[in-house]
């Protein structure tokens, strides 16, 4: 079955000032991996690569590693980024090792999931330090949840209070939200760090 990601293009994915490498999140996300010292990555849903370059341009020679279900992704950062690693994996299957990445990183993929929790649980599990996640619709507000259907992918936003219990039921050693304030219709990063 043919989805939304099948028809995407690689060199025209995520390539503008307000979707790429100069977005506001992406700048934090470089500055975390900066100021955190970050030696190994995995980037689940690394696309074209856009976050690669931040993370070598970041942290030279940083061990880093991308995802992606959609093999013309993996094949164009292949192509263009021959010292990164790129593999077509599954949020749900990851093909790694228990605690295996300082950091796991992933951004604009658990709201793409009917399930979001069974893809956190699989991040967690390959992480052995920080897990750095983005909600691209926000959290909303405590009541809000809602599915849209687009026929090729769902966008789903996601209930704010069910998202922190899941998070809190880790029993991070620290959580942190980006930005303090949250809306509906503004970004959200999180950043967990294991025990």
């Amino acid at each position: 079955m043919m989805t939304y990601w099948d028809n995407v293009n690689p060199d025209d994915f995520l390539q503008t000032d307000e979707e790429g490498y100069n977005k506001s999140i992406r700048k934090l996300y470089r500055d975390l991996i900066g100021s955190l010292q970050i030696q190994s990555i995995l980037e689940v849903g690394c696309g074209p690569g856009v976050d690669y370059v931040g993370a070598v341009q970041t942290r030279p020679g940083i061990d880093y590693t991308g995802v992606d279900i959609t093999p013309q992704m993996i094949e164009h950062c292949q192509r263009l980024y021959p010292y990164g690693k790129f593999v077509l994996a599954d949020i749900y299957s990851l093909p790694f090792a228990n605690n295996n990445f300082e950091l796991v990183y992933c951004k604009d993929v658990l709201n793409h999931l009917e399930e979001w929790e069974k893809g956190f649980e699989e991040l967690y599990r390959v992480s052995n330090k920080y897990i750095l996640v983005n909600f691209f619709y926000g959290l909303g507000s405590t009541t809000m949840k809602e599915k849209q259907d687009h026929g090729t992918h769902v966008n789903n936003w996601y209930d704010w209070n069910e998202v922190m219990t899941k998070l809190v039921a880790c029993h991070p050693l620290s959580l942190v939200v980006f930005p303090r304030v949250c809306n509906s219709f503004e970004e959200t990063l999180i950043l967990l760090q294991k025990v």
